[in-house]
């Protein structure tokens, strides 16, 4: 066959003897002499914690899974809010919940600044008119804009200080299910345009 390292190997341990270990006392007869000749282990020292060291840290049950990190949409930096004098602050925080149902939707994407001024002014006399309570602007984020979200500034500009203003009750960014930061709920007053 061929050449085999571990028969060699086992040929020359079988031919030299190898030296006694050491004796071990064994009490085949009695094995509770045996147990009495054990020493026992010695007590492990305490560990006293000097003022100055630190504490080993302690290991506490954790839930698990953790719970999801909960983020609401007027804690971020995107979000914007307004309210006109004498309007409560629990109709701003049912704006801002959506808890106050909108009925109609302007969608200002792709406009320039004129062209959305001009629907925007075109759309809320059209909601005072037909006497809607509450709509939705959706005016976008304005993340591909190098200068920032220019359409959303202007409808914030245009709800404070444009010539309808004094028809605004409270406006509030949308929940992220009606668009989030890229939209705005307005809470128009009941009086209907004339």
């Amino acid at each position: 066959m061929g050449f085999r390292p571990f028969e060699v190997l086992k040929e020359k341990i079988r031919k030299e003897e190898l030296p006694p270990g050491p004796e071990r006392p064994i009490c085949e007869e009695d094995p509770e002499e045996f147990f009495r000749q054990v020493k026992p282990l010695r007590p492990k020292k305490e560990i006293f914690w000097a003022p100055g060291f630190r504490k080993p840290p302690r290991f506490e049950e954790k839930t698990w899974p953790p719970e999801p990190l909960r983020v609401r949409v007027w804690q971020t930096s995107e979000y914007m809010e307004g309210r006109a004098p004498g309007v409560t602050k629990e109709l701003l925080r049912k704006l801002r919940e959506g808890r106050i149902a909108w009925s109609r939707v302007l969608d200002l994407h792709g406009l320039t600044v004129a062209e959305a001024e001009e629907a925007f002014h075109q759309f809320l006399r059209e909601c005072l008119f037909r006497g809607d309570r509450c709509v939705l602007i959706i005016h976008g984020r304005g993340l591909s804009s190098p200068r920032g979200p220019v359409l959303k500034e202007k409808v914030r500009f245009w709800l404070e200080k444009g010539p309808l203003r004094r028809h605004v009750l409270a406006y509030a960014t949308a929940r992220p299910c009606d668009g989030g930061p890229g939209a705005t709920y307005v809470l128009l007053t009941l009086r209907k345009w004339r």
